[in-house]
């Protein structure tokens, strides 16, 4: 029965991506943005109980696929949909969000053709896209600088984000991977003190 734990946690996130979408696209964009960040989790939740318990399987790759690809590119393609939308009278402009799922497919059946992708990324990861289009709906809502609101809530900015985070998904990119085979601290030193220099840096610019 524990064999299947992975394969469920992937299922959860699939199911997140989902619940987000909907909401996206009923307006809600700050509670989809946060199923996102719960997608991500239960993402690597899902890894992490197929590294302890030895379940993988070619099945829970492939789910795994088809859930990054609702969780991470139909998700924020919704958030960027609607946000243009909100942005410009156009009925075509917000079109230019739904490139977003297309470039995640492309990614992510790349990711899985390739084998080079084991210890580095090429080109940006899905999770990591998602993340950062969860940001901008939240970052608009909260309104802590006013002129960075203004700035992400011209349409044609938007357009630009949506355009050059696609690109990024697919381009011949090397970057750096957080995919633990050990938890011992000397193989992954870099990695770990990038995330804690990352946590401290995000903590300074919360402080008022």
């Amino acid at each position: 029965m524990h064999k299947h734990l992975p394969n469920f946690l992937t299922l959860l996130n699939l199911t997140s991506g989902c619940v987000g979408s909907v909401w996206a696209l009923q307006g809600d964009l700050t509670q989809a943005a946060w199923c996102i960040w719960l997608g991500a989790l239960l993402d690597f939740l899902d890894g992490l109980a197929a590294r302890l318990l030895q379940a993988y399987s070619p099945l829970g790759q492939q789910l795994d696929s088809l859930a990054d690809l609702v969780t991470f590119g139909l998700l924020p393609a919704s958030i960027m949909y609607v946000l243009i939308s909100q942005q410009t009278a156009s009925a075509y402009l917000p079109c230019v969000a739904l490139l977003m799922p297309s470039f995640s497919a492309l990614r992510l059946a790349q990711f899985n053709a390739d084998d080079r992708q084991q210890a580095v990324f090429i080109g940006l990861p899905t999770p990591a896209h998602g993340l950062f289009i969860s940001t901008l709906p939240m970052s608009i809502s909260a309104n802590q600088y006013p002129w960075l609101t203004a700035w992400l809530a011209a349409p044609y900015v938007l357009v630009t984000l949506a355009l050059l985070t696609s690109g990024m998904l697919i381009a011949n990119v090397k970057l750096m991977a957080f995919k633990l085979t050990t938890y011992a601290w000397y193989p992954f030193r870099f990695n770990f003190g990038f995330l804690c220099r990352s946590v401290w840096l995000t903590s300074l610019l919360r402080v008022e």
